[in-house]
């Protein structure tokens, strides 16, 4: 852990970190001789012993790597910044550059974000080039990990480049345009625009942020500020005309995704154009999480497309050079944008993948992976669905709130005091309780929870002391018990054991206030010109509001308990990511064991989109052909709302199986299914050639007549809700493929460890350890294999099926392809290109259940499946693995299932986009 810095010794941490900066790659020894040499000029009052922090910070700091990222192209595109870059006066980008470095931005980071940044503007297009052209393109990054520092500088070297009029897309909620604002003004403006009517010119508003390193910065004019957005200056902007060409002033404007507010900016350009000719003035449009609002969900309706949709379009319209870039963490709307339609946002010109640095806090840091799953910093909340069920409506009466949420505030009392200690007095810190969409249901979970605050911050000011002595209190001691369940490790600490906490709890909880945050109380901050008041410790209920976007400062304890069928929404709602600098020890997430599965699954279908991105790359493919491959992802209808996916309803799907991970993770509890499944492993196995030799872990059989797999297949049935393992689609897919690459396969059964259950496996003959997974009942009464791993197959099963020399080439293929080093752990993923043929994996199951002991649908479902199994009946598991590389794929590895109206009603039953409307808070 870090402890904070007094001023003194930031002062020489700053001094130090812009000196070792230009040349970042020095041993500890040689960053300790720089500490003490200015150390004693510019602090002649430290004493040696205080070096000691300085100089590990800025190990820390020096140390946080970050990869320059990937990207693909269309075809033709001609690079033009490097030829030019001379040229141009990088007055922004300098006076930028020295902020984030004066704000301790690691230096590896900033000069990565250099590089970065020069890409994409490079992909924006050159703004002097003569038109007419547009771009479209996408950059994705993760939830949390700095994407508006860097659009921040994407945005200032193309000002710089020549750009004379940027507009800002900043979500559609007003406290999110307020927060974009004045990131805007600190990083591009260099005036804050908070007081006033103020446009941000250096006649009115002294220097801040970039301005301060730059006394002659060129004007940037706000056509909006803090307080007010386009509509209520529309009286003002109306008399100011951007020009023509690259010449004269340069204007920025940031706005909500609201259709009002983009018709009167629409307005506001359209009467500058003369004769109705285009303007020439080079624009660029910035869309921050443009997966949400700017997507056309009528896909089958382009000539009346949704209206902030078309509106985006119009304004790209009137100018005859635009670049329009999308920036987000969830691209799957973006790329279920039809490329088809000329005029509409679909990235066909560039996709850019960023990647996170090093001390990026993101969804593997807390989920873990799955094979290896965190726990530390995960814990259940296993009494909350009596308090908020998971289907519930506006008018559910919540009367208390649960023993796990009333933990999770106690443990956020106790960081405080933590932090207090470490030094961080001055840090903002922040605690977020997400449990239902409704906002009447928010505002009296908002009520109880401030009620409890008020309780437990009296008995700490009242009672700490006299509890110190001996004295009973059961508020205090609920927060001992609170203390050694979630921060037991502190103990072993003299400065924060229990008893240094205890003292320095009433401090610490002193300004802790807990605000609501929805639509409500957004459009008060709209109605009323009020900015968002921040308190510094900061209890923040709310919903969908809170999951787009919003940054809460230092956010150290969630409680999150909520339920969602598409990965985007999910995701954008984890808003526990980021980065935590000296405290992210402390950080801690209540949130349910299967939403934590779901996190594990996303980040890894993110992270094979991004493989694909790489993959594509290698074969110089272009944003269309990235489109394509991940509409064939098998899990691509399950990514994103269905009204991003209209057209997905009565349509046959072509998935692409090849290099991928097909697993039953989901089965049925349903006897009969558990008894149809037993019964087509016993026919597989029992006609498969009992003399092939066994196996350590596998019971394997070599070069196996496909009409043996697809008569499995057809008799084999996962979960209503999988659409790849539900019905007949993978038989289908077998007995109907041509050619030698899915006529023979390799089968194994697959051994537990010798600590499982031994068992016959309901087969005479094929004894084994049988494999115990633990399962996780659904509300629907599905099992969800695997629990918290949600996967079904080992680190170790595919590669069993190479030799030791094939695996070893195939691992060091995968590390040169992925630019990896030689103590990087590899994936399944590298062993697929190499497999001789497709392979099916059985895995008889015993089930362990999580939480059975207060889960009631747990123990119905429990004593179903422990029936089947007195029966002789396993659950019955399998895994596909089909040769080849994903971005490589032929259509001999497709798959095609038909998905129709009733199907999508069933994937998405508790799932609707959220509407506008009284009722919720988006």
């Amino acid at each position: 852990m870090q402890h904070a810095l007094d001023e003194q010794q930031a002062h020489v941490y700053s001094i130090a970190l812009t000196a070792i900066a230009k040349e970042p790659d020095q041993t500890e020894w040689e960053i300790k001789e720089v500490v003490e040499k200015l150390a004693p000029l510019f602090a002649p009052t430290l004493a040696d012993d205080q070096y000691t922090p300085i100089v590990r910070q800025l190990i820390s700091a020096l140390n946080v790597r970050v990869d320059r990222g990937v990207a693909i192209t269309e075809q033709g595109h001609e690079p033009w910044l490097e030829k030019h870059r001379h040229d141009i006066s990088w007055h922004r980008w300098t006076a930028y550059k020295q902020l984030l470095l004066a704000k301790n931005y690691p230096p590896r980071v900033v000069d990565t974000m250099d590089q970065v940044t020069n890409d994409i503007v490079d992909h924006l297009g050159n703004p002097r080039l003569p038109g007419p052209w547009r771009r479209r393109g996408l950059v994705i990054g993760d939830v949390q990990s700095g994407k508006t520092a860097s659009y921040i500088g994407v945005i200032d070297k193309a000002i710089d480049a020549g750009f004379r009029l940027v507009i800002v897309l900043a979500g559609s909620t007003e406290s999110l345009r307020q927060q974009t604002q004045e990131r805007l003004d600190e990083g591009v403006i260099g005036r804050s625009t908070r007081d006033g009517n103020q446009t941000g010119s250096a006649s009115t508003v002294g220097p801040y942020g970039i301005g301060q390193f730059n006394a002659e910065l060129p004007t940037v004019q706000s056509m909006t500020t803090v307080l007010k957005d386009f509509t209520k200056l529309v009286k003002r902007n109306t008399n100011i005309h951007i020009g023509q060409g690259t010449e004269g002033s340069t204007f920025i404007v940031v706005l909500k995704k609201n259709g009002k507010v983009l018709e009167a900016v629409y307005d506001w350009l359209e009467r500058q154009q003369i004769t109705g000719n285009q303007l020439t003035a080079p624009l660029l449009v910035l869309d921050d999480e443009s997966d949400y609002a700017s997507v056309n969900t009528r896909a089958t309706e382009d000539e009346n497309p949704t209206a902030i949709n078309g509106k985006i379009r119009d304004i790209l319209g009137l100018f005859e050079r635009s670049s329009y870039l999308a920036f987000t963490a969830t691209p799957f709307a973006n790329i279920f944008i039809d490329s088809d339609v000329s005029d509409d946002l679909f990235p066909r010109d560039y996709v850019y993948a960023l990647e996170a640095p090093s001390n990026y806090v993101g969804a593997r840091v807390f989920f873990g992976t799955s094979y290896e799953p965190a726990s530390k910093a995960l814990l259940k909340p296993t009494d909350a669905e009596a308090y908020f069920p998971s289907k519930h409506n506006k008018r559910l009466r919540v009367n208390g709130i649960p023993r796990s949420l009333q933990e999770a505030i106690e443990a956020f009392f106790i960081a405080n005091a933590v932090r207090d200690i470490r030094g961080h007095s001055s840090d903002a810190r922040s605690m977020l309780i997400n449990v239902t969409r409704f906002k009447d249901v928010q505002a009296t979970v908002s009520e109880i929870v401030s009620d409890y605050v008020t309780e437990l911050r009296n008995a700490v000011q009242f009672h700490s002391l006299s509890y110190a002595n001996g004295t009973p209190n059961s508020s205090i001691e609920n927060l001992e018990k609170t203390y050694f369940k979630v921060y037991g490790d502190l103990a072993e600490t003299v400065d924060e054991s229990w008893k240094a906490v205890l003292g320095r709890l009433p401090s610490a909880v002193t300004g802790i206030a807990v605000q609501t945050f929805n639509s409500d109380s957004d459009k008060k901050l709209e109605e009323q010109n009020l900015s968002w008041d921040r308190p510094p410790r900061l209890i923040a209920v709310g919903g969908d509001v809170l999951s787009r976007g919003l940054t809460l400062e230092g956010l150290t304890v969630s409680y999150f308990y909520r339920r969602a069928a598409a990965f985007d929404t999910l995701m954008q709602m984890a808003r526990w990511f980021g980065y935590r600098p000296g405290y992210d020890d402390l950080c801690r997430l209540w949130i349910d064991e299967t939403i934590a599965a779901q996190y594990r699954f996303i980040d890894e279908a993110i992270s094979e989109l991004r493989d694909d991105l790489r993959y594509m790359k290698a074969q110089r493919l272009t944003p269309s052909d990235f489109g394509l491959a991940v509409k064939k992802h098998p899990e691509s209808l399950l990514v994103t709302a269905r009204n991003k996916m209209r057209s997905a309803e009565d349509h046959k799907k072509v998935v692409s199986l090849v290099g991928r991970r097909i697993e039953s993770t989901k089965l049925s509890s349903e006897p009969d299914a558990i008894g149809a499944n037993m019964a087509a492993f016993r026919q597989l196995v029992m006609a498969l050639d009992e003399s092939t030799p066994r196996y350590m872990d596998l019971v394997e059989w070599r070069d196996v007549d496909k009409s043996l797999i697809s008569a499995f297949l057809t008799s084999f049935t996962g979960a209503k809700t999988d659409p790849i393992w539900f019905a007949d689609n993978l038989a289908k897919f077998v007995s109907a493929s041509r050619g030698p690459l899915l006529s023979k396969w390799d089968v194994a059964v697959v051994r537990g460890s010798q600590n499982h259950d031994w068992s016959t496996s309901g087969i005479e003959g094929l004894e084994i350890p049988v494999p115990r997974r633990n399962v996780v009942v659904s509300p629907n009464g599905e099992l969800a294999v695997a629990g918290k791993s949600s996967r079904l197959a080992g680190p170790h099963d595919l590669a069993r099926f190479l030799s030791a020399e094939e695996r070893a080439q195939a691992e060091a293929n995968y590390r040169r392809s992925h630019e990896q080093d030689e103590e990087t752990n590899v994936g399944e993923a590298a062993f697929y290109p190499v497999l001789k043929n497709p392979v099916l994996l059985l895995y008889p199951l015993v089930a362990s259940f999580a939480d059975a002991e207060v889960d009631q649908t747990t123990l119905k479902v429990q004593a179903s499946v422990d029936s089947q199994r007195s029966k002789g009946n396993l659950l019955i598991a399998a895994k596909l693995a089909i040769p080849g590389e994903r971005a490589s794929a032929s259509k001999t590895g497709d798959i095609e299932y038909v998905i129709n109206k009733v199907a999508t009603r069933t994937w998405f039953a508790d799932f609707d986009e959220t509407e506008l409307s009284d009722d919720y808070d988006g």
